[in-house]
């Protein structure tokens, strides 16, 4: 009966206009992960806000299967089009990304209404009615938008975005070629929970840390390496900095190296640090060449490595001792502001009372900054490519195993504290 299909719908199509196919395209000499349909269209903020708006029960109407016949895309739309709701959508195969995609081209209407979850739950079952609803909860947008859609700055922030994240690609692609860096298939990306683009900036700024810890026999770590490597890592998009993210945002680039506090529990190094091992050596070389004012050896369990935001107000909770911070890149502003004064004590106001007349401003661009984190701090607005690294000692991290100490200290190179150094450096910086 397929065949039947097949040979019909190839009959049909000198008298039917099909949309141009769509090409599947590999990035040259690198990725071997095939993208999700729809990835990397350039949709109307429109109709991402339109689609996010969805509930199973929202009313459809779908046109005529204008896909081209010799594709998959046209027997899973033949098997939907039939659907009246979002809901018999999904179920039938659909996927959200074909929403966004079909609402563009005109192939379905959303015709107005919406079916109860009743009325929905009886025409397609409650399975698929919570998967469907589901979906669309966790429907949030454009990758590579940091702000709500409705956002009236959202347009120009996704187009920045995908400047900036396109040329970081592009770039590691030419770097890997260079490197040799084998290239990897879909399966083996997919044992590390990263995407190709992530797997491939990490790879890179990781190789490229090794070659300039390699080359830096008897000399400096410089500010330069340091840029260098960062604008080439892989940044998460961190849903989970819920203190540092100003109104609007969804998520911030922010990634932590090292040894830290696990939120289910217990103390632990985190994957990146244990796949991209040089990275953090790289890092921890440049702050042991370009000793910070701390007054003595500065130690630390971990890096947190961050890009494009500007941190609002917060006070850091998990901390033992000093942090120190720096940042890079091209940008004006992002200073930060510090209140050296905002001591725990039962008097201690909300962050939000506290006085911008009180802060201590640093320019990171151009100074190495000691300071306690768990006080108030923040970074002013900024223009420009800005990247930062805060170096800082995680409570509890007596608890890390001793295997575990031995892989941060010699292949993360790590300046990891003993408790008299620690004594030692929060006397020296009045953080004890």
């Amino acid at each position: 009966m397929a065949k039947a299909m097949k040979k019909k719908a190839v009959a049909s199509s000198a008298k039917k206009p099909f949309a141009k196919a769509r090409l599947s395209s590999k990035r040259k000499g690198f990725v071997a992960q095939k993208s999700e349909r729809g990835s990397g269209l350039k949709f109307k903020l429109e109709t991402f806000a339109t689609v996010s708006k969805f509930l199973p029960g929202t009313k459809i109407k779908y046109g005529p299967n204008r896909k081209r016949p010799d594709s998959k895309s046209y027997f899973r739309y033949a098997a939907y089009m039939k659907a009246k709701t979002v809901g018999e959508s999904l179920k039938l195969g659909a996927k959200i990304a074909d929403f966004l995609w079909e609402l563009e081209r005109g192939d379905y209407k959303v015709v107005g209404g919406v079916r109860t979850e009743a009325q929905e739950v009886a025409a397609i079952g409650r399975p698929a009615f919570e998967k469907a609803k589901g979906a669309f909860d966790h429907f949030t947008g454009p990758n590579g938008l940091s702000m709500k859609i409705d956002d009236p700055r959202a347009v120009e922030e996704l187009k920045r975005e995908e400047q900036w994240r396109s040329q970081k690609i592009r770039r590691c692609e030419a770097l890997a070629k260079v490197m040799g860096l084998k290239v990897e298939t879909s399966e083996e990306i997919e044992v590390f929970n990263e995407s190709a683009d992530i797997r491939l900036q990490r790879r890179v700024a990781d190789k490229l840390a090794e070659q300039k810890l390699d080359g830096a026999k008897g000399k400096k770590i410089t500010d330069r390496d340091v840029e260098e490597v960062l604008q080439n890592w892989g940044f998460c998009q961190n849903t989970g900095r819920l203190n540092v993210m100003r109104p609007g945002l969804r998520y911030v680039y922010s990634d932590t190296i090292g040894a830290i506090r696990r939120r289910t529990g217990g103390f632990g190094i985190t994957p990146p640090t244990k796949r991209y091992p040089n990275f953090p050596r790289l890092l921890c070389k440049w702050l042991t060449d370009n000793k910070p004012n701390s007054g003595c050896k500065f130690v630390c369990t971990a890096i947190n490595i961050n890009a494009n935001y500007a941190g609002r107000r917060h006070r850091d909770n998990n901390n033992e001792g000093p942090s120190v911070i720096r940042a890079f890149g091209k940008f004006k502003g992002g200073k930060l502001f510090y209140w050296p004064g905002d001591v725990k004590n039962k008097d201690r106001p909300k962050v939000e009372e506290l006085k911008q007349k009180d802060a201590v401003v640093c320019d990171l661009h151009k100074t190495t900054k000691v300071f306690d984190g768990n006080r108030a701090h923040e970074v002013e607005s900024f223009t420009g490519e800005r990247y930062s690294i805060v170096f800082f000692t995680a409570r509890g991290y007596g608890k890390l195993n001793a295997d575990d100490v031995k892989f941060a200290k010699k292949a993360a190179g790590f300046p990891w504290p003993t408790k008299q150094e620690l004594v030692i450096l929060k006397k020296a910086t009045k953080t004890a």
